[in-house]
């Protein structure tokens, strides 16, 4: 029997999820996103084509390369809007508010679709929460 090389345990670090979900959706070229596993946040990094002198970032792209090859990030990639759309449809068919159900349905239909689901949700706080 060869010996395997021991896998360094990883540590649980707590990730606020809203900062989470906001790198997996936005979509921008001018930013992105890293979570790092040694604090659990979600870190920036503008890369040097959109880089402003003037403007100091939280993570350089350098500083990213050196950390991604430490193994101490890893890249957010963002989600496909399908998925995305996914789960409003998911979401849709769960609410039991028939009136808002409806609104949503015809808020799905079409161009435009992502901006008027959120619109509809911002009459319906506790909707939108959930």
């Amino acid at each position: 029997m060869r010996d395997e090389p021991e896998q360094p345990r990883r540590k649980r670090v707590p990730v606020n999820w809203n900062d989470l979900e906001m790198a997996l959706t936005w979509h921008s070229d001018e930013l992105e996103y890293f979570l790092d596993l040694r604090s659990g946040e979600v870190r920036q990094c503008r890369p040097r084509a959109f880089a402003d002198d003037a403007e100091d970032f939280e993570l350089s792209e350098d500083a990213a390369d050196v950390r991604l090859a430490e193994s101490s990030l890893v890249r957010i990639e963002r989600l496909e809007a399908s998925v995305e759309y996914g789960w409003m449809t998911e979401f849709t068919a769960s609410v039991t508010n028939t009136r808002l159900g409806d609104r949503l349905e015809v808020a799905l239909d079409g161009r435009g679709a992502f901006r008027r689901f959120k619109d509809v949700l911002a009459e319906y706080p506790a909707a939108r929460e959930r």
